[in-house]
């Protein structure tokens, strides 16, 4: 696990400029605290940091092939790697070294860019082929591993995060007013956009290749979209998962460093834990996060587990104040507004395990491939139900009455127009009416009605136009929703330099769960439900008269105990609307009610005053909301406001925390 960098002239008469190399690798030493090093030769530079876990003697980058015509850049982990070495061994390829790093190279020198077609793993990586005088720039399947991308005048910029390509002195800063908008509709910035106009993403299974004065962008793998197969039965499917997440575990076992597991008590991380435990010689190392307020508390259900197996269980506790003081330093390291309000316990957690281990196992993946999320994944039965009362105009009118009101009030309309307006007035945080109310209207003028976000779905739900509905927002989710959880992983554990893994992001596990029919993810508990659920809407349904990931509790039935197995999803959340009435409160209002915040225009200030003036009468959504608003305003101050920010102080924190 590490971090890259990387120059690359667009004119084959440039040279790369070794000093901005050189600054933009130094900006990533959290990612890779080990060792640094540096290619430069001509028009492409490429730097490297090192986090080390496999082969910590010679596994130092960037790593060229023994005749100096290849070198590769790479941050992540190929799991199969040992296998594809056997395999080019009996090709005729020596190898130097004992690193999966090697192996990209001589695959690469094998097959080409279809090399990436055979690795497992995350990663993002860059090739440079002398002899061709190609970049190659790849990106892992499901989006583990970020690589961020920019042209600064006649130059290629590539790095891990955002700060590295900041630190080009011709790079103009301009925030994305689209961006911003789809951050506080999705808590993400969705597509290959980010905060900053002019930076993109490299989108999750694609890669970028560059030669002969061409750039063409290569999606080399997606999800399988060949329908459902033929109904095998729910017992067949739950060995096929247990043998796969098997598997899945004992690939990212592999290391030569200490190695442990998030344990939240939920479903998702029990499951990796009681995998691990069966497959490791000692205790495994987990780690748990809590808060004061029980009612936001998993730590019981977490010793349940730890207990079950024997674990080294370590607990992490965090208050309102160690809270607030975090905020800043996790947005300097990534380089955008935090999404998700417990990225900053999982950084505390991060930061502590890093005293013991380098390796954690994480369990993010499993509810966007199972149906975890049951009030999105049951709201089909709303659309369906909402068409049949449309078409059928003879229902009796005290059913039809009492449950149209309940859609109009989760979606604001009766009948929907599709499949797509049905599931963007399903899916946001902020909603159109939210932003309407919250946002500047020259802001509101400039986005254009979010004509940017019903682009970007009407293209998924296009792509995805040979799947039920509910399949439909299966793929949604694991496109869009899962690419956010990862980075969030990614950052708050590279910023601790720590590497983090996900067993249920293994493509082939991906691949073979997504071809199950649906009704074995989210299933009516019994006939007699599906039929009292006719007068109810999708949300008092979810996890009351259905199951969630129903294939994998059966999967794991007999592993875990029956609370955990049996419980419904808590989500990891943070007590900031019980925090309201404290620290946290006047926090929110000196950054929000600043002047500073009021000039940017961003904003409707009153309706921000209006908000705040409610105190601890806010609810926890409401609560959330104030949050990300305030999350953007420190970013606008960190990244806007000052020109070097976020391009030193990142590796200041990294310092002052220990980790370095």
């Amino acid at each position: 696990m590490c971090g890259i960098a990387g120059i690359f002239h667009l004119d084959p008469g440039g040279q790369a400029d070794r000093r901005l190399l050189m600054r933009m690798t130094a900006l990533l030493e959290h990612r890779g605290p080990d060792a640094e090093g540096f290619h430069v030769k001509g028009r492409i530079g490429l730097g490297h940091r090192r986090l080390s876990i496999i082969d910590l003697v010679t596994g130092q980058q960037p790593m060229s092939s023994e005749d100096g015509t290849v070198y590769v850049v790479f941050n992540g982990e190929i799991y199969n790697f040992r296998e594809i070495r056997r395999e080019l061994e009996t090709l005729g390829h020596p190898f130097r070294t004992k690193s999966d790093t090697e192996v990209i190279i001589e695959s690469y020198r094998q097959w080409g860019g279809e090399c990436v077609k055979r690795f497992n793993g995350m990663f993002a990586f860059a090739i440079w082929d002398e002899r061709l005088k190609r970049l190659l720039l790849v990106r892992d399947r499901l989006g583990i591993k970020p690589l961020y991308t920019t042209v600064a005048g006649n130059t290629l910029l590539f790095a891990s995060e955002i700060k590295s390509i900041l630190a080009h002195p011709d790079f103009r800063r301009e925030i994305d007013l689209e961006s911003i908008s789809s951050y506080l509709g999705y808590r993400c910035v969705l597509g290959d956009r980010t905060m900053f106009r002019n930076i993109e993403k490299l989108s999750a299974g694609h890669m970028l290749v560059f030669e002969n004065g061409y750039m063409s962008k290569v999606r080399y793998w997606d999800l399988p979209l060949r329908g459902q197969r033929k109904d095998r039965g729910e017992e067949y499917y739950a060995r096929k998962i247990r043998s796969l997440m098997n598997k899945s575990v004992k690939r990212r076992m592999i290391s030569d460093v200490p190695i442990g597991a998030y344990l939240s008590g939920g479903l998702d991380s029990s499951i990796v834990v009681a995998l691990m435990a069966r497959q490791s010689r000692r205790p495994v190392k987990t780690y748990t996060i809590g808060f004061a307020e029980d009612d936001f508390n998993e730590l019981r259900y977490a010793k349940a587990v730890a207990g079950m197996y024997g674990t080294d269980h370590t607990e992490i506790m965090m208050d309102e104040a160690e809270y607030i003081d975090l905020i800043p330093r996790l947005i300097r390291y990534k380089d955008a507004p935090l999404a998700v309000a417990n990225e900053i316990p999982l950084y505390l957690m991060s930061r502590e395990l890093k005293k013991d281990i380098t390796v954690v196992l994480s369990g993010e993946g499993a509810d966007e491939l199972f149906g975890g999320y049951g009030r999105i994944f049951r709201s089909p039965f709303d659309y369906e139900r909402s068409r049949f009362l449309e078409n059928d105009k003879s229902i009796l009118p005290e059913y039809r009455n009492l449950l149209l009101s309940k859609i109009r009030d989760i979606y604001g309309v009766e009948i929907f127009v599709n499949e797509l307006d049905h599931f963007m007035r399903k899916y946001h945080w902020l909603s159109a009416m939210d932003k309407e109310a919250i946002l500047s209207r020259e802001v509101l003028d400039r986005i254009d009605g979010d004509s940017r976000i019903f682009r970007y779905f009407s293209e998924q739900f296009k792509a995805a136009g040979g799947l039920s509905h509910y399949e439909k927002l299966l793929y949604i989710f694991q496109k869009t929703h899962l690419e956010n959880l990862l980075m969030r992983v990614d950052m708050t554990t590279m910023a601790a330099s720590v590497e983090a893994r996900v067993p249920f992001c293994d493509h082939e596990l991906v691949e073979y769960v997504f071809s199950i029919p649906f009704h074995h993810k989210v299933r009516w508990k019994s006939d007699l439900h599906r039929v009292m659920a006719a007068y109810m809407s999708s949300d008092e349904i979810s996890e009351n008269f259905d199951t969630t990931k129903y294939i994998l509790r059966k999967a794991f039935m007999e592993d875990l105990p029956a609370k955990v197995v049996n419980r419904k999803k808590m989500g990891f959340p943070v007590p900031l609307a019980r925090w309201m009435g404290g620290k946290y409160m006047q926090f929110t209002r000196e950054v929000l009610l600043d002047g500073r915040t009021s000039s940017r225009g961003i904003f409707n200030i009153g309706i921000l005053e209006k908000k705040l003036a409610r105190g601890n009468e806010i609810d926890q959504a409401s609560a959330m909301k104030l949050w990300m608003m305030m999350n953007l305003e420190l970013w606008f101050r960190e990244y806007m406001d000052n020109p070097e920010g976020g391009m030193v102080r990142a590796t200041e924190d990294l310092r002052m925390a220990g980790t370095g």
